[in-house]
């Protein structure tokens, strides 16, 4: 166990784990608790709790702090804890509006380190002032914020928001289901890829699907008849022209370093030739993950591919479903029950 005690009765943090778990300290204040964290689940990952400083005139503190602790590992990492501030106006209800401004160097010192909102289920606001009438004010002040391999790393973890008597703030649990938990596969819907289009057969593979055979029936079958087969023509084909994307580019870096060791000068042209299929490659990448970050606002050719791929993991765990109530009106959660209630 760690313990920071508290000022009064404002702050202290407290850090307890289980004797399976190895936690080594990195540092701590009376404002935070950073720690990396060892099981046997899954490999080392960083925790940090926070207990952001309540008075408006010391919220950067809290912000330059964050910073620093991410500048200082690049483990995945997920930060917990009440940080006393909320990054949108739906996150206070009564009395005035929250000003943009706190808000906003709230939401570019996640964006700095890397930070993206978990999420949660159950009510939406984590403390209320206790107030009655007008003067009632509740607000999302804690939450759970990770970085995108953190996320990769625990797929299917969730945030509850709890309920407690001893407490002015809600706990907040954060589930970390394990990696390795099987899951339910869903079938793979397979969509009409945007990058086929920069590729110099797709055009041929077409026409040849759309002219292969002469139907017969009405106009509308026969339309349907050709774009079905057009589809299947072109999944098949960007299986052998597309490939694995990653497995692709490592085995390209793998023979661009090669060459460059048996000698520049002497391999030139092939050297020049292998950097445009990465580049090629690359590109695809790139497209694959703009078209499913839904962030086409950004043109192709910018080299964010990390920010759509951390895009792409937040719209798929905005769109999952947690549970279903069946037709008795209980609360189902269970994979197999959901998708039966489903159909």
């Amino acid at each position: 166990m760690l313990a920071v005690s508290s000022d009064n009765r404002r702050g202290g943090l407290a850090l307890l784990w289980k004797a399976d778990v190895v936690v080594d300290t990195q540092t701590y204040s009376p404002n935070h608790i950073d720690v990396r964290v060892h099981t046997q689940a899954a490999p080392e990952w960083r925790l940090t709790g926070i207990y952001g400083h309540p008075e408006d005139q010391r919220k950067s503190e809290t912000w330059r702090l964050m910073r620093h602790l991410h500048a200082r590992a690049s483990l995945p990492w997920v930060c917990i804890g009440d940080f006393n501030e909320i990054l949108a106006s739906e996150e206070k209800n009564g009395r005035i509006r929250r000003p943009m401004a706190p808000m906003l160097e709230f939401q570019h010192t996640l964006l700095h380190c890397g930070l993206v909102d978990l999420g949660f289920n159950g009510y939406r606001f984590t403390w209320r002032n206790g107030r009655e009438g007008e003067a009632f004010v509740e607000e999302r002040l804690d939450r759970a914020v990770a970085t995108t391999d953190w996320c990769e790393k625990f797929p299917r973890a969730k945030v509850h928001h709890l309920s407690a008597s001893y407490s002015d703030h809600d706990p907040i649990l954060v589930d970390m289901v394990p990696p390795n938990q099987p899951r339910r596969r869903r079938p793979k819907i397979q969509r009409f890829e945007e990058r086929w289009v920069a590729h110099a057969e797709c055009e041929a593979v077409i026409q040849r699907s759309w002219n292969h055979q002469r139907l017969t029936g009405s106009r509308m079958y026969c339309l349907f008849e050709k774009i079905k087969r057009c589809r299947m023509d072109l999944i098949a084909w960007s299986k052998n022209a597309f490939g694995n994307t990653k497995n692709r580019l490592e085995v390209k870096q793998g023979e661009l370093q090669a060459l460059k060791e048996a000698g520049y000068g002497r391999n030139l042209e092939r050297i020049h030739e292998v950097k445009r299929e990465i580049n090629e490659l690359l590109h695809h990448e790139e497209v694959y993950w703009r078209q499913r970050s839904r962030s086409i606002w950004l043109p192709a050719g910018d080299k964010n591919t990390k920010f759509f791929h951390q895009k792409t993991s937040q719209r798929r765990k905005k769109n999952n479903i947690g549970g279903l109530y069946d037709s008795g009106g209980e609360w189902n959660t269970d994979e197999e029950k959901i998708a039966t209630i489903a159909e």
